[in-house]
């Protein structure tokens, strides 16, 4: 709290006519009494503005407080013997604030504070370093703001006030019956507002706010609140002795309108999901969105990068929000380390990028964090990712739902050295989820280990029909398509790697593969690799560095494979593991480096794919994929089809 001094005031009236005859130089040379300069202040509150109390949306009174730079903290301004000042309203123009005939010592720097309400003795503003909120209710709506003088600025200052609330609304997406109650509360208020910071402040209080049904759906309650820039969870009690339903991570600040939209109706009873929209400066004229339609079903269409930020917002609150892409996106460039994307949380709903692009994504993360059981991102392009440090993934961090038909191109690196993390160019780590018919093109790398051109680290999931052109680069389980697959229940399926693979620890085993690095459980099925396949230590294989799953009509062919002990063109080294028809057509002489139950089943090509393809269809009796090769063409490896079905 500033204390409150008495001083001899400087505010000349003559001042005005001074500044209004001389430019700027002339007036920083030509000063007033006792050497000070003339300064003229000036607030203007934002157009547009409703309230409850005021449907005219004019400001009544505006204030200013005027504090001089004292050593490292401040004071009020000597010299003024009232502070704050009530500044004069136009009459032609009631959003405009005016005060005329200050005198500043240009040899100070000065703050200057505003405070504008409605004038209904709701706050006291007698200190703007602690406004308070007179009957506890912040309804007649308050703008603040800020702004500094001296020497050498211009003696002109106007401030843009903005709101110093929010504003929060409820709206219910069905009926509610006429005259029932509910409660909206758990909303952390504050009763004090600090100009000087722009925050709120003062003792917390967590008033519950009532409406009852109006007959019908729409606007149920609106109020306003001082609260600082944080998400709250906000609880709903609806009808007499009601459940009580949650709304998590409702994004509260000042200055912003939430609008909070749920089955108010049935809350307490059924589950609700609540969607909380913000509309920044919502006291000014509302701007639309330009590339974003919401459909009847409340899935965002997007075509621009405004509309996709406005989704990735909203869907903070509603992880279930469905996005549709309409149009290609370039997100904007940034200067080096800078970033375009804030990376959406975990994500419950359908993100369908309908084959359009999103191009330039770039930053320490990818797309989303994690993709929940129920969440399916489809027919995703990113374009040109620059994805650097955390990694993890293009797509996702981590993915328990499903990945199907998206595209990356572009670098993914990382850091991770964890068992539950990787870096993949779609996904991290696949928990028990889905990738199917993806692709990455460009460069993954890890300085850890658990890196592959599609995912990094496979726990019970599923790869289907994914491809990578990458080069793939990590210290150890390193892989083309997997860096290491985990679990009974994992599956690598008709999946490629073309690009080179590189594990680059020395003193460990390698763990390297064309199409996985370490296969520990699970089945690799139909998947093949042509790439160069290198490690500088130990158990490299053209497929499979590391091998404890079961290995079904898989090969590698034209790259070679190197390392310094197990290395192999098919299988570097086998761990009691079947492995069924398999082939090799590289530099190294045996298909299986070490197998320690000399089960495998790996053949060395030379020509003809002709008899390979026919024993590893066989093989495939049982699957949903076989071998296809285009017999017209003598250089021709065979490529996965799936079978038709009758």
């Amino acid at each position: 709290m500033i204390g409150k001094f008495k001083f001899r005031t400087h505010l000349v009236l003559a001042a005005a006519v001074l500044l209004a005859s001389c430019s700027q130089d002339e007036v920083m040379t030509n000063t007033g009494h006792d050497g000070l300069v003339p300064v003229t202040l000036s607030a203007a509150v934002g157009d547009g503005v409703q309230t409850r109390s005021a449907p005219d949306g004019e400001a009544k009174r505006c204030k200013i407080q005027i504090l001089e730079k004292n050593g490292e903290g401040w004071q009020n301004a000597v010299g003024v013997e009232t502070n704050p000042i009530d500044m004069e309203q136009d009459v032609d123009n009631p959003a405009q604030f005016t005060l005329t005939g200050v005198m500043l010592n240009p040899d100070k720097e000065y703050t200057f504070l505003f405070w504008a309400d409605e004038d209904k003795d709701s706050y006291d503003a007698s200190d703007l370093e602690n406004v308070k909120i007179v009957n506890g209710d912040a309804t007649n709506i308050a703008w603040q703001g800020k702004a500094g003088w001296k020497k050498d600025m211009s003696t002109t200052i106007t401030a843009n006030l903005t709101h110093a609330v929010t504003k929060v609304t409820l709206n219910s997406t069905t009926v509610v019956e006429s005259g029932r109650p509910f409660v909206l509360s758990n909303l952390t208020e504050y009763n004090g507002f600090d100009v000087m910071n722009g925050t709120a402040n003062g003792e917390i209080v967590t008033p519950g706010h009532k409406g009852t049904g109006i007959g019908a759906s729409g606007d149920l309650l609106s109020f306003y609140a001082l609260v600082t820039g944080e998400n709250q969870e906000l609880k709903l009690t609806s009808g007499e002795g009601g459940g009580v339903v949650s709304i998590p991570n409702v994004p509260l600040a000042p200055n912003t309108h939430v609008i909070l939209k749920g089955d108010v109706q049935g809350a307490g009873w059924t589950t609700v999901n609540f969607t909380a929209s913000v509309a920044e400066d919502w006291g000014s004229t509302a701007t639309e969105i330009i590339g974003l339609e919401i459909a009847d079903d409340g899935t965002y269409i997007v075509s621009s990068p405004a509309a996709l930020q406005a989704w990735a917002t909203a869907v903070q609150s509603n992880p279930s929000l469905n996005c549709t892409l309409a149009d290609n996106i370039t997100l904007p460039e940034v200067t080096d380390g800078g970033s375009n994307w804030t990376i959406v949380g975990t994500y419950t709903g359908t993100f369908d990028g309908a084959g359009y692009a999103i191009t330039g994504l770039t930053g320490t993360a990818g797309f989303f964090d994690k993709i929940d059981i129920n969440g399916v991102v489809k027919n995703l392009r990113l374009e040109n990712v620059e994805i650097t440090e955390s990694g993890y993934g293009a797509i996702a961090r981590e993915s328990s739902g499903t990945i199907i038909a998206c595209s990356v191109s572009g670098s993914v690196a990382g850091s991770s050295n964890s068992t539950t993390q990787g870096v993949g160019g779609i996904v991290g780590r696949n928990s028990a989820g889905t990738v199917s018919g993806c692709s990455m093109k460009g460069t993954v790398t890890n300085s850890g280990m658990y890196v592959g051109g599609i995912v990094g680290y496979c726990s019970g999931g599923n790869v289907i029909d994914c491809h990578s052109s990458a080069t793939v680069t990590g210290t150890a389980d390193v892989g083309g398509v997997v860096g290491k697959q985990y679990g009974i229940n994992a599956k690598v399926i008709a999946s490629s790697s073309t690009g080179d693979v590189t594990a680059t620890r020395t003193n460990d085993n390698s763990y390297v593969g064309g199409v996985v690095g370490h296969a520990n459980g699970g089945f690799i099925i139909c998947c093949y690799a042509t790439g160069n396949i290198s490690g500088q230590h130990q158990q490299v294989g053209g497929v499979v560095g590391y091998n404890a799953s079961t290995i079904i009509a898989c090969y590698h062919a034209e790259g070679n494979v190197s390392g310094t002990g197990h290395v192999s063109g098919v299988v570097g080294y086998n761990g009691r593991s079947t492995i069924t028809a398999c082939y090799w057509s590289n530099d190294v002489d045996n298909g299986i480096g070490t197998d320690e139950t000399n089960v495998g089943e790996a053949t060395k090509m030379d020509g003809d794919w002709t008899d390979a393809v026919t024993a590893m269809n066989a093989a495939l009796a049982d699957y949903d994929w076989e071998w296809s090769l285009d017999t017209t063409n003598p250089d021709a490896l065979p490529m996965p089809v799936k079978k038709e079905t009758n």
